[in-house]
């Protein structure tokens, strides 16, 4: 059990590491050609202290606060099907908003999550559901 929260929190945090940067590059790849920074190769924008500052803080912080939600989204569920799903969710988000709604690419992240760890949490898919006899208090 408390490997599973250990695994969690790692994976909440690791994603949102992700997700951050996968908006960064989307919201940079979407500047008008008339903004100072349109051109730049993405990689060059993380050499900026304040983008690769906020989204390392940025993308900490979401996995923090999104952790609680998942864990008790995935405490019974098959824990690699699920955030797979969850984080497939959450950045198609980030790819198809951004480009189109700049800012609302990160705020409708949250929603987004909110909808992938209901859907794991509550769904009867076979996908999502917990093997028998491999309960993550099992008597090994």
């Amino acid at each position: 059990m408390k490997a599973k929260v250990l695994k969690v929190l790692a994976l909440s945090i690791g994603a949102g590491e992700v997700c951050a940067f996968v908006f960064v590059v989307m919201l940079h790849l979407s500047l008008p050609p008339s903004d100072s920074a349109y051109g730049i190769p993405p990689l060059e924008l993380f050499k900026d202290p304040f983008v690769s500052t906020s989204a390392i803080y940025g993308g900490a912080l979401s996995g923090l606060f999104s952790f609680p939600f998942a864990y008790f989204a995935v405490r019974n569920r098959r824990l690699l099907t699920s955030a797979l799903f969850v984080f497939g969710v959450v950045v198609a988000e980030i790819l198809l908003v951004t480009p189109f709604a700049d800012w609302w690419g990160f705020l409708g992240s949250f929603p987004a999550l909110t909808v992938a760890l209901l859907v794991v949490g509550f769904s009867q898919w076979p996908l999502f559901a917990q093997i028998h006899g491999r309960a993550s208090g099992g008597n090994r």
